[in-house]
């Protein structure tokens, strides 16, 4: 099989600098990472290798003249096809959306852009980022789900096709295919990368996010994007029982608790805490919320198209049509006083820690999982972050999350427990 791509963000930087590392040589990487793996992974909706080839060409002239943009001077990233990019498809995982084709590129595609990342491609998301599953395997098991809705995008990096990819979280759309995957997968607090030129899903959770191999490469995305990178660890975790609803399947509460007790065997403080009460109302109301806004934003396409749409988004927006505006607002009060309620408790708890999902990768194609280990955080706004824990069988993933606009805090813990779990880095070149 073909070598993945094998330079982490964290060696870009200075090989790129040096004039060590040319943007083409890492399109060329992967070029030839997708034509081995992309038959049999699916993660591409639509490929820009040759354009990408142009811009990369240009990269490199531009770093010879005056030196790299950013730490992402040349990388190769994709985009989930519900991302706008001017002149290229953007689909929404929908077979209603076929040949929609954008004049504007979307804010975070335009940024990464300006920055001297190279856009490879779309990656496949389920139908409108919902529920009704696309092509595309999990590259650790190719029977089995990578996730949902950002399938393509932790696929593409997961099977080392890219170092970085972007996607998107309403409830759980980042965070549990990076647990399925064995990646990281970063939820930035609520607001933090735009969503200009997104396909709206529920405006009122939809979060833009990262995926990348490890939590370090990250920090580097992180930082090229402009933010602050120099918080320290946070000197304590807490964890928390976890789910608020529903219950682990045995081999994430086994992996769980041995990496938790990895933690503190290596010198990290872990308190347990139960869990607070307000978690337990923010399921019912993030549903309504979804719900509703969501009928809101594709009720003409559902009268339109019907089931065509998916059967799964369908019966969604059948429900959220129903949901009157009483219910709406009401659930969207206890939404915020959940979310002032976690950043009092976070004052006293700055990281928590908990299972990405309930097990590993669902057997199949025809379910993307479920995201109960990850909504509640999406709901409070919060960031969040999925980091793999030690396994020998399939891919499990640890959740870390901390109080709105604590981003910094939280990746430096990420960073942390990456290391003392000793986590394999990305390939080195």
């Amino acid at each position: 099989m073909t070598e993945p791509y094998p330079w982490s963000l964290q060696e870009v930087e200075s090989l790129v600098a040096a004039g060590k590392l040319s943007p083409e040589r890492m399109l060329s990487a992967v070029a030839t990472s997708v034509e081995s793996l992309e038959p049999t992974i699916r993660a591409w909706s639509f490929l820009a290798l040759d354009s990408a080839r142009e811009r990369a060409a240009r990269l490199h002239d531009e770093a010879a003249r005056s030196g790299p943009r950013s730490p992402l001077h040349g990388v190769p990233f994709g985009a989930k096809d519900i991302f706008d990019t001017a002149g290229i498809p953007t689909e929404w995982g929908s077979q209603t959306q076929r040949g929609r084709r954008p004049d504007r590129t979307s804010a975070l595609v335009s940024r990464l852009e300006s920055l001297g990342a190279v856009l490879a491609g779309k990656t496949h998301t389920t139908a409108f980022a919902y529920y009704d599953t696309g092509p595309t395997r999990n590259p650790c098991d190719l029977s089995r789900t990578p996730g949902g809705s950002s399938s393509g995008s932790a696929a593409a990096v997961a099977s080392g096709m890219v170092p970085l990819a972007i996607g998107s979280q309403t409830q759980g759309s980042v965070l549990r295919p990076a647990s399925f995957c064995g990646i990281t997968g970063f939820k930035p607090s609520c607001g933090a990368l735009p969503l200009d030129g997104v396909m709206p899903f529920a405006p009122t959770l939809d979060h833009a996010g990262i995926f990348a191999p490890t939590a370090a490469d990250i920090q580097v995305a992180w930082r090229a994007l402009g933010f602050e990178t120099n918080a320290s660890p946070a000197t304590a975790v807490t964890v928390l029982d976890w789910p608020p609803q529903g219950r682990l399947e045995p081999s994430m509460a086994d992996g769980f608790r041995l990496s938790v007790q990895a933690l503190i065997e290596a010198g990290m403080r872990l308190d347990w805490s139960p869990r607070p009460a307000f978690f337990d109302a923010v399921p019912a109301a993030l549903y309504t919320v979804m719900a509703f806004e969501a009928a809101r934003e594709h009720g003409g396409l559902y009268r339109e198209y019907g089931q065509r749409i998916g059967k799964k988004l369908a019966g969604l927006l059948d429900a959220g049509l129903g949901i009157a505006e009483g219910q709406y607002q009401a659930a969207c009060r206890t939404l915020l006083g959940a979310k002032d309620k976690f950043s009092e408790w976070g004052d006293r708890h700055p990281v928590t820690a908990t299972p990405a999902a309930l097990g590993p990768a669902p057997a199949g194609l025809a379910s993307s999982g479920d995201p109960r280990c990850n909504a509640p955080f999406t709901a409070l706004g919060a960031p969040a972050i999925s980091i793999p824990m030690p396994t020998r069988t399939l891919p499990l993933g640890l959740q870390l999350a901390a109080p709105h606009g604590h981003d910094s805090l939280l990746i430096s813990t990420a960073m942390e427990c990456e290391r003392l779990l000793a986590i394999p880095a990305a390939p080195s070149g």
